[in-house]
């Protein structure tokens, strides 16, 4: 389309524009219409398509929900709108971005350069991955990040934005590209295009970004991850970033009204109410052990085979009540079972001082719709079953 017109890229603040319809065919549950022009900018690099609207006078207005880019046959590429209506072909028709959604991928692809070109000025580490989603931005480099450097990078990050230094998308001859220093993932035909941040980063980039870094405001490295000698890094770019951080200090407000302290407090008051916690849950084990062993202590098993039900115990007190019982009592084997509060599966170990379990386990499973097993001498997992059903087959496979 030899005279198509791309506005996202010429002027890419275009928020409404109008254009002509050059086609329009079924396609992916709806309509693909090209256009003469468009500021509607498509899926690639990276960055998602714009979503808006396309409206013919007064009459309803098409709902642009994707919009990417096609080769056609003569090799050249055509940007399609995907509608929920069909346009006329030759209608004039007015384009409405939701410039929300372009202005916070605006903001997240331009913090991304941003990030990227200080990681690689520092670390010499290169973006090998990049994605834009509805949440965040998540970028990959080739190389591992502490979490000191990752504080680093955000703080110079946003020193750049601070600096509020020119963003500029570049067209250079073969012999200009020859002589620029930009950052390139891949190999490239063609022309191509160099979006250079001044001081910061030039990289081979065909996204929309604003026209200067403090236009993006904010840049909140949310959390990073390493695996196999390779960082990521989730962040957000100005509005998103802004709100995620009014969302935390949100949450940092009612935690401190919660506990009644002030909110540089907090750190220190929930590190004291888990220690609390902890100590709070060993006395109660303690006072269940103690249980336990009174319980034992009144036990008189007839015959080598000790089963016990008692509810409320987690597998860990079930084998504390088997070694008891093993130790306190002429059993052998002990069947420990705990019932769950709903009574449609129980907990069990089984203990032995001398026979392997394993047979005995296998069997019990398949008639109790069980899971578990474990070593010879002791077996542990859970059935789902009742507690008349379970002590039956304790007694048919244990004797």
């Amino acid at each position: 389309m030899e005279t198509f017109d791309e506005l996202y890229y010429r002027e890419p603040y275009t928020r409404e524009f109008d254009a002509s319809v050059v086609s329009c065919e079924p396609a992916d549950e709806g309509f693909a219409i090209e256009l003469d022009q468009t500021a509607f900018y498509p899926t690639g690099g990276g960055q998602p398509g714009d979503r808006g609207t396309l409206s013919v006078g007064a009459g309803e207005d098409s709902l642009v929900a994707h919009v990417r880019e096609a080769i056609s046959g003569d090799g050249a590429g055509e940007v399609i709108h995907l509608s929920d209506i069909s346009l006329p072909v030759g209608a004039s028709v007015h384009g409405s971005l939701d410039w929300t959604w372009r202005r916070d991928n605006m903001d997240a692809h331009t913090g991304e350069h941003i990030v990227s070109g200080i990681v690689h000025a520092l670390f010499g580490y290169n973006n090998v991955g990049f994605h834009m989603g509805e949440r965040c931005i998540e970028v990959d480099f080739d190389g591992v990040l502490t979490s000191d450097d990752v504080l680093d990078v955000e703080r110079r990050a946003n020193a750049a934005i601070r600096e509020d230094v020119s963003v500029e998308a570049l067209l250079p001859s073969p012999s200009e590209l020859a002589a620029m220093d930009y950052r390139s993932k891949k190999d490239h035909d063609g022309q191509i295009r160099v979006v250079r941040i001044s001081g910061v980063d030039s990289c081979a980039c065909c996204g929309t970004h604003v026209s200067s870094t403090g236009q993006v405001g904010l840049i909140k490295i949310l959390r990073m991850t390493t695996k196999k000698k390779r960082t990521r890094l989730e962040l957000l770019c100005g509005r998103r970033a802004l709100e995620a951080c009014e969302a935390a200090m949100a949450a940092l407000r009612d935690t401190s009204n919660f506990l009644t302290v002030g909110d540089e407090e907090v750190p220190e008051a929930v590190r004291r109410l888990s220690a609390e916690r902890d100590d709070l849950k060993h006395q109660l084990k303690q006072a269940g052990r103690k249980q336990i062993d009174q319980y034992v202590a009144t036990l008189a098993p007839e015959g080598t085979v000790a089963v016990c039900c008692l509810p409320g115990l987690d597998v860990e007190d079930l084998r504390y009540l088997c070694e008891r019982v093993l130790e306190h009592t002429c059993a052998t084997v002990c069947a420990g079972i705990s019932p769950t509060g709903d009574g449609t599966r129980i907990a069990y170990v089984v203990a032995s001082s001398d026979a392997d379990l394993r047979p005995a386990c296998k069997e019990l499973n398949r008639r109790l719709d069980g899971r578990g097993g474990g070593k010879a001498q002791l077996v542990q997992g859970s059935w789902t079953s009742s507690s008349d059903a379970a002590l039956t087959a304790i007694r048919d496979v244990l004797g």
